[in-house]
């Protein structure tokens, strides 16, 4: 029996990417491949995670990375949207304005979760 699951993975080449800057951050999540996009949204579930004692190398761009995850949240595909959403939900505190202004363009299929995560600073 044949499986379709899909895993994602990143190694040291993730790593790299986050490691020098957003530029390169950007460069990934805002270009064509969404499976090198969801490599690198799971290598940064590392670097934003303070257990891991990764978040050093973030420190300096971190707000710049939260609007990114934004963007990349309200202009890519659900699974990356998804993926996007999870780390801000996880490491992020809102307000979520480019989220906020943006609703419009979110999938009706992410919607519900976009909304749980703009007010999850409101509860």
């Amino acid at each position: 029996m044949e499986s379709n699951v899909r895993y994602i993975t990143y190694g040291a080449n993730e790593k790299e990417i986050i490691k020098r800057g957003i530029e390169a951050i950007r460069e990934v999540l805002m270009g064509d491949d969404n499976k090198k996009k969801k490599s690198l949204l799971f290598a940064l579930d590392w670097f934003m995670d303070p257990y891991y004692k990764q978040d050093h190398y973030i420190a300096d761009f971190y707000d710049e990375l939260i609007d990114l995850l934004q963007i990349v949240t309200i202009s890519s595909s659900d699974d990356v949207s998804e993926d996007a959403l999870d780390l801000l939900s996880s490491y992020g505190w809102g307000p979520f304005e480019i989220l906020e202004k943006e609703i419009e363009k979110v999938s009706e299929q992410i919607k519900p979760y976009v909304l749980e995560v703009i007010n999850m600073d409101k509860e």
